[in-house]
């Protein structure tokens, strides 16, 4: 009887010290809305038990069940006592005025990093990463990934051909045309299926990161290069409204409207934001006398998000953006029959396009996605649902002359349903180990076709009659790819970051990926399956020689998926394989004059084996296709530095330089095209060639300025200057982009709720090839796709 009445008291007391506490969560922003990192709360009356926020502004503390309030407090910011009316939280702090902010010039702040999936400061991670925070990013006008990526060392973005055609480049490994990309990109923990759907704009952006070398461990396949990282804005607890307005040359027109708030308040939260652009174009089809780079745009997202408690939320996205544009205007030779005119050359920028199709494509794409969040004691638990299908289209000029043969039209459909569960440690500066892991189901299934549409008039009619008056177009298409693909993954990872002593970290992580494809080609009628596992593993290692500078290195196998022709032909296999690299990075984080001044620099080599590349044979109609050299290497180096010269002025400049080779490669190159006989050929070995599309090096460098006309006025001036070095297009080292520079600048005004900002890109007009197709080999003229010329806007803004 003594034992029962013990276990039951014990039980008791349990129970009651259960019920004598509660969790308190919530999020602590500046006025600007900005997360506040570092910010410490305190319970009421019990200065012992106190957090601080983690880089989302966010906390989770304790505290007895009679608490009242919270003490807040950051350096810079009034302390404020929080009454605790709900057991969720949002904190707006306000600045306190020092008669030191115009004597004392502040460090740069702490950016958070996601790399690792939790956050951490980007000066404490063994990666090389560029991240910027909401503020930079408005400052600096980055509204897309393109924008993003002229700011950072050894990384490329071109658009050719249409919206949802794109190269990014990341140091010398590209994006491969009908093929997957290589960096993974993550909106709010869900990676985007398909490359088309870089193009989306970017709008209300709480975080955006470029994290450099291979991401698969954590990320998963086709991360071979690296991974952005975008963490839109949560809705807030108080109502904000913004509407925007935009105008510029060409035609540009734009309009947005974004909401945020409460549904109930410190519970259940909704933000709506909606973006639309149509731009008559700058680009002139010469033979049409019809602008060729038009474009109309619809972005819309919807967010919900509800807290179940402080440590559990279920949060829903609906993402759906639309463009309709022009397409497939390539130039080519002013008049492709006259002998006495040459090839087109790679620095040929005399000419306009003068086909006699107007292109015309559309790209549209939906993301679905359901994230639900809890926070255990010494655990976060992820888990994101999602489902994107991603459309793209076009029909255009074929043969990209005043002269009517035929015309091609593209459809590049893909619907994806994933699944992935995360579990992360919640790491402390006390924590000796953190860890995450994770499981990763899902189903991609992809449509690819491409049809010739022959001009009757010629073709049915003798041969005599190409003129565009009398094209005759028709209906009935010769289909060179018509595939359906199927991809099933299943996915397991694991990471671990391990304190060896305070200032020695070892990390080491694994995934393992089995990927089953499918190819159902309707061309030649058959039906292929094949699978394979794969091992992405990584290790790294970081020393801390003081709190200011860090030295690292890591290891990393990168992995970027193989698949299927749609037929053999003499340069290419039915299928293409998989392609698999090896890098290895030293890098060196350092700090000075209280975080004036960042200086980070890396080297790296990485190995490559069955490095992918794309071609095609122009058979009427043209075939489509991958193949792979065997092995590869590029070796680089990369250095940043961000100066803050006083309180309102940055500087900031980075350099990459890369070497790409070839190192074991044939090149099947056609001899007889021009005769029609595209079986002949000759194998040339172009071992010791520079791998296509590496960018020999990139030089940005720019600054941000930043001052107080008032109490509620600023101004502010951004300029950004990105220099592109030697890139070859053909492994046969023919054809070369020349190195080139781009300018873009910005002026920005606020006052009170109305904000002010004239832009404007490639000041300097400045002509380069966003892509150059070296056809002449193929019995054709060379072919290159322009870049927009100069643009200039108006942006203004109203909040309220």
């Amino acid at each position: 009887m003594k034992h029962v009445f013990l276990c039951i008291l014990l039980i008791s007391s349990i129970f009651a010290y259960g019920q004598s506490k509660k969790d308190i969560g919530g999020k602590i922003v500046d006025d600007s809305g900005n997360p506040l990192t570092g910010a410490t709360v305190i319970e009421g009356g019990n200065p012992s038990n106190g957090v601080i926020t983690d880089f989302n502004g966010e906390f989770i503390i304790t505290v007895n069940e009679d608490a009242k309030d919270l003490v807040v407090s950051f350096l810079g910011y009034k302390t404020e006592t929080v009454q605790l009316t709900s057991n969720n939280l949002n904190i707006v702090m306000e600045s306190e005025a020092s008669q030191l902010d115009n004597v004392v010039v502040k460090g740069f702040s702490s950016v958070a990093s996601k790399a690792r999936v939790r956050a951490q400061a980007i000066q404490s991670l063994p990666e090389t990463t560029v991240a910027v925070n909401a503020a930079t990013i408005e400052s600096s006008g980055i509204d897309n990934i393109q924008s993003f990526t002229s700011q950072i060392s050894n990384v490329t973005f071109n658009e050719a051909q249409q919206p949802g055609v794109n190269f990014l480049t990341v140091r010398g490994i590209s994006q491969i045309r009908n093929a997957e990309s290589p960096v993974a990109v993550v909106i709010d923990g869900m990676t985007l299926p398909d490359a088309s759907a870089m193009n989306m704009s970017l709008y209300d952006i709480e975080l955006l990161e470029f994290v450099k070398g291979p991401q698969g461990t954590l990320y998963g396949k086709n991360a071979i290069a690296g991974a952005i990282n975008i963490t839109t804005k949560d809705p807030t607890n108080k109502n904000k409204t913004k509407v925007i307005l935009s105008t510029g040359n060409g035609g540009l027109f734009g309009a947005g409207l974004s909401s945020s708030g409460a549904i109930t308040k410190n519970k259940f939260y909704y933000s709506v934001t909606g973006r639309y652009n149509t731009f008559d174009g700058l680009i002139n089809n010469t033979f049409l006398n019809e602008k060729v780079d038009f474009s109309k745009e619809h972005n819309i997202r919807a967010k919900l998000k509800y807290r179940f408690s402080p440590r559990w939320s279920a949060t829903f996205v609906q993402d759906n953006f639309k463009v309709d544009a022009g397409g497939n205007y390539y130039v080519t030779k002013t008049d492709i029959f006259d002998p006495n005119i040459p090839v087109l050359a790679d620095d040929d920028y005399s000419s306009e396009p003068f086909g006699d199709v107007q292109g015309d494509s559309e790209l549209s794409n939906s993301l679905s996605s359901l994230k639900i969040e809890g926070s255990l004691k010494k655990a976060k638990i992820q888990s994101v649902t999602s489902y994107n299908a991603t459309k793209r289209y076009y029909i255009g000029e074929n043969d990209y002359s005043q002269y009517a043969f035929s015309k091609v039209s593209q459809q590049s459909d893909s619907d994806t349903f994933s699944q992935e569960i995360r579990l992360t440690s919640n790491a402390s500066e006390d924590s000796k180990l953190n860890y995450t892991f994770g499981t990763l189901y899902q189903n991609s299934k992809r449509y690819l076709n491409t049809s010739t549409f022959l001009n009757r008039t010629f073709y049915e009619g003798g041969f005599v009659d190409a003129s565009a008056e009398n094209a005759n177009y028709s209906t009935d298409p010769l289909v060179g790819n018509d595939d359906d693909n199927t991809i099933q993954t299943l996915a397991a990872f694991g990471f671990l970051d391990f304190k060896i002593s305070p200032k020695f970290t070892l990390s080491a992580g694994v995934r393992v990926d089995y990927d089953k494809l499918t190819n159902e080609s309707r061309i030649s009628n058959t039906s292929q399956e094949n699978d394979i596992t794969v091992w992405q593993p990584k290790f790294s290692m970081a020393y801390e020689i003081s709190e200011t500078v860090l030295a690292y290195a890591n290891y990393g196998r990168g992995y970027r998926s193989g698949g299927f022709n749609s037929d053999e032909t003499v340069k290419f296999d039915k299928t293409y394989k998989p392609e698999f690299t090896n890098n290895y990075e030293i890098g060196l984080k350092t700090s000075f004059l209280n975080n004036r001044i960042i200086f980070n620099n890396s080297f790296y080599f990485i190995d490559f084996e069955n490095q992918q590349q794309y071609t095609f044979i122009p058979v009427t109609p043209s075939v489509l296709g991958i193949y792979n050299f065997e092995e590869s290497k590029i070796s680089g180096f990369e250095s940043e530095i961000k100066f803050r010269a006083t309180n309102n002025l940055d500087f900031f400049a980075s350099v990459g330089f890369n070497d790409g080779e070839i190192k074991k490669g044939n090149y099947n190159r056609l001899t007889n095209a021009a005769a029609f006989d595209y079986d002949t050929h000759e194998d040339v070995d172009v071992s010791g060639n520079t791998s296509p599309f590496t960018i020999k090096s990139t030089i940005q460098v720019g600054a941000n300025a930043n001052f107080e006309l008032g109490e509620n006025s600023k101004l502010g001036f951004h300029v950004n200057v990105d220099n592109r070095g030697t890139q070859y297009w053909d492994p046969l080292e023919e054809y070369k982009q020349d190195p080139y520079t781009l300018v873009n600048a910005r002026v920005n005004l606020k006052l009170n709720k109305v904000g002010l900002t004239l832009w404007a890109n490639n000041i300097f007009d400045t002509d380069f090839n966003t892509e150059f197709f070296p056809t002449a080999e193929f019995g054709f003229n060379n072919l290159r796709f322009p870049n927009t010329p100069t643009t200039i806007g108006v942006d203004l803004s109203y909040r309220f």
